[in-house]
C-alpha cells in the first residue's frame, strides 16, 4: 500500500512540473532561438543555441501579439 501512495506522489510531482503551454504552442526542452514571428520573413541564418525550457509555436504558426497565429495574412 504505501509503494502505491509513494508511486502516485511522484507521478503527481512529474505531472506537475511539466511546463503548461498556450495555444498553438509546444513544450521543448531546447527549442530554437529563432522561432518564426508574423510580419517577420525567416531568418537567412539562425543561431544553433539551445533556448531550454520553453514554449514555442508549434508547426504552421508563428509568434504574433496575441500568441501563436497560423501563418498567412491574419498573422499579426
Amino acid at each position: 500500500m504505501i509503494n502505491k501512495l509513494i508511486l502516485l506522489a511522484v507521478v503527481i510531482a512529474i505531472t506537475h512540473s511539466v511546463k503548461q503551454c498556450g495555444p498553438n504552442e509546444e513544450y521543448r526542452e531546447c527549442g530554437t532561438a529563432c522561432e518564426p514571428k508574423c510580419n517577420e520573413p525567416e531568418p537567412a541564418f539562425c543561431t544553433m543555441n539551445c533556448v531550454a525550457d520553453v514554449c514555442q509555436c508549434k508547426q504552421g504558426f508563428k509568434r504574433g501579439q496575441r500568441g501563436c497565429m497560423p501563418q498567412g495574412p491574419g498573422c499579426m
